[in-house]
């Protein structure tokens, strides 16, 4: 059950954005994938070990699951684990879920599957990098299992060190024994990287204490930063086996790291303006804009217009592409048919704060039913979207796919699957801070992350912060260091 919340989102999320399957049908759609749960497959059936599915629900990043919604995904979970009585259980969860009335979602299934379970099954717990930890998953989860990587790209690699760390468990080889450290600070995604920077020294670092033997997992949590809730902020989570003062001192001691080093992760952001002249210097293409304010990854509805009204007036040497969610434009575009010139204004029909329409007058090349599968390494590989109708309008040199729903942007094959291919265009806009790096580093000749309004800036102090605890950094440039921390 995973899902990353923005809760500055215009957009709400529903049960169907789930698009959940249970029993049987889990393993159809998660074996031999490279997701979390294809690890644990992976691990289990070489093993020989019986697996009773529950569920599998996946939603791309938006504001709260709804209530009913979330009350009805909660007993379906409950009902499957309680038929399935297993001698444990194997979760992948994200770790910053919300719903209506409920900040700590992971906590609140935590809760759930404990009380089927009783105290003595274990469970173990796979988590996004970007997690929002708490002490309630701490307490209720044996052990808790995040991603090293950022471009995230190792959820197959997670999934079957949880699933190993689970059988471990159940011989009676491991113990596990888990500690936090909590941080009163949120980070900037675009510089926090794991193949290098900071972030990456931090990894290796976790890597190297579960290679000594000291620890049986070590997890770093730089936080999903566009979450308004009480207990927030990034975390250091450390298991060991059985060694309970062992675990809290590494979690303390890279806690001091993250916190010492929390400056070189600011990020400089250009103007639209200077990104597209400074694309134009370049040699060739494709050059990457990243509007990370409109990350359809981080909770964005990805109808911004803030690079787009720009675009489509900019004088290009090249092709451009970039991917719009506007289910009106769908339709009038689906409704003119293919080969058909429309005009009619797009963009903007969900984040009414902090984008306009922009008119434009284009040609519809391509209809389609918006379905792809993901190829890059990453996010839901081997999984297929579904993203409703889908359009390729031609605004002069700009191609631009306009869905109905969201859909993630970092994998090329979202424009490929749509007659776009990328490396033949002067220009590429993804809306992401920085899972785009995986699959168009290797194919970028420039990277440019600009600056325009959204609900997942960078630029933390434009949002309309309320709940969450303060001080906290950097919205509060004096922020002290936690008390015990050992700088």
């Amino acid at each position: 059950m995973l899902q990353e919340s923005n809760t500055f989102s215009p957009v709400y999320t529903h049960y169907e954005d789930f698009t959940p399957v249970f029993g049987k049908a889990v393993l159809e759609r998660h074996r031999g994938k490279l997701t979390e749960m294809g690890g644990f497959l992976d691990v289990l059936d070489r093993q020989k070990v019986e697996v009773a599915p529950v569920c599998a629900a996946w939603a791309i990043t938006a504001n709260r699951l709804v209530r009913a919604d979330f009350e009805r995904l909660l007993k379906q979970f409950e009902a499957g684990l309680k038929k399935a009585k297993p001698d444990a259980l194997l979760l992948a969860m994200h770790g910053a879920q919300t719903a209506e009335g409920e900040d700590d979602v992971e906590g609140h299934v935590l809760t759930i599957a404990r009380r089927v379970l009783g105290p003595e099954r274990p469970i173990v717990m796979s988590l996004d990098l970007h997690a929002n930890l708490t002490r309630r998953m701490v307490e209720t989860a044996n052990a808790i299992v995040g991603y090293h990587t950022y471009p995230h790209i190792d959820m197959f690699e997670v999934g079957q060190k949880a699933a190993r760390l689970m059988l471990r468990v159940l011989s009676g080889e491991s113990k596990p024994a888990m500690a936090l450290r909590k941080l009163p600070l949120i980070l900037p995604a675009e510089n926090a990287q794991t193949h290098r920077g900071p972030m990456a020294k931090m990894i290796a670092a976790a890597q190297a204490l579960e290679a000594s033997g000291k620890a049986e997992a070590v997890s770093i949590f730089p936080v999903q930063p566009w979450m308004d809730i009480a207990e927030m902020g990034s975390a250091v989570v450390a298991v060991t086996n059985g060694d309970a003062r062992g675990a809290q001192k590494i979690a303390d001691g890279l806690a001091a790291r993250l916190w010492n080093n929390k400056k070189q992760y600011e990020v400089k952001l250009h103007s639209v303006e200077d990104a597209l002249a400074g694309a134009e210097k370049i040699k060739g293409g494709p050059v990457v804009l990243a509007e990370s304010s409109d990350s359809t990854g981080s909770g964005s509805p990805g109808d911004s217009t803030g690079v787009l009204k720009h675009l489509v007036k900019a004088k290009l040497s090249g092709p451009a592409a970039i991917f719009l969610v506007d289910p009106g434009a769908v339709a009038k575009a689906a409704a003119a048919g293919a080969g058909a010139t429309v005009k009619m204004s797009i963009g903007g029909c969900f984040d009414k704060k902090n984008s306009k329409p922009v008119p434009v007058a284009g040609y519809v090349r391509l209809i389609s039913d918006g379905r792809w599968t993901a190829r890059a390494r990453g996010y839901n590989t081997g999984i297929t979207t579904a993203m409703g109708r889908a359009v390729v309008l031609e605004v002069g040199q700009v191609q631009i796919l306009i869905a109905e729903r969201s859909s993630m942007t970092v994998d090329p094959e979202l424009f490929r699957s749509h007659g776009i291919e990328p490396l033949y265009c002067k220009i590429v806009v993804v809306k992401s801070p920085n899972g785009f790096r995986a699959a168009y580093e290797p194919i970028a000749k420039g990277i440019f992350l600009v600056d325009t309004p959204g609900v997942s800036t960078a630029n933390f102090a434009r949002l309309p912060f309320r709940k969450i605890q303060r001080p906290i950094y950097p919205l509060d440039a004096d922020t002290p260091a936690p008390e015990g921390l050992r700088l």
